[in-house]
């Protein structure tokens, strides 16, 4: 079976998209701890975590008390445990490794971002034709 087989494309990409922003904080947030002593870089499983969110598994949610919270629905990230080399205050962030990572990211969510696009044009055209 295919494992994104039944699944709305559009679904697929807005939560692409939303994955690759959360993506985007982690490696933000390593970039950031470079220079901290003792620190483990935390890098997501993004075909992980996005096989899950579109099956629907790992889902934390919050208790709504009223009907007018938010939908607040969050999906777990699926972490990596990874451990490269230490420098000599125990920090394994490899900045070079980071920036390969955000490149990655940022091309990944301009891609759903591009595809998510040009399907809202295909139906725009397809409706303004059938006029």
């Amino acid at each position: 079976m295919q494992p994104y087989a039944g699944v709305d494309t559009s679904t697929l990409l807005v939560t692409g998209m939303k994955l690759a922003q959360d993506n985007h904080r982690y490696i933000a947030n390593n970039i950031a701890n470079v220079d901290t002593p003792g620190y483990n870089p935390v890098v997501m499983d993004f075909e992980a975590t996005l096989r899950n969110a579109i099956e629907g598994r790992g889902r934390i949610s919050l208790r709504e008390t009223r009907p007018q919270h938010f939908d607040r629905r969050r999906f777990r990230p699926e972490i990596e445990a990874i451990a490269f080399s230490s420098k000599n205050d125990y920090n394994k962030v490899d900045i070079d490794h980071e920036i390969a990572n955000l490149s990655k990211n940022s091309g990944r969510y301009n891609v759903f971002g591009s595809l998510l696009v040009k399907q809202f044009q295909q139906i725009k055209s397809m409706l303004q034709n059938a006029r």
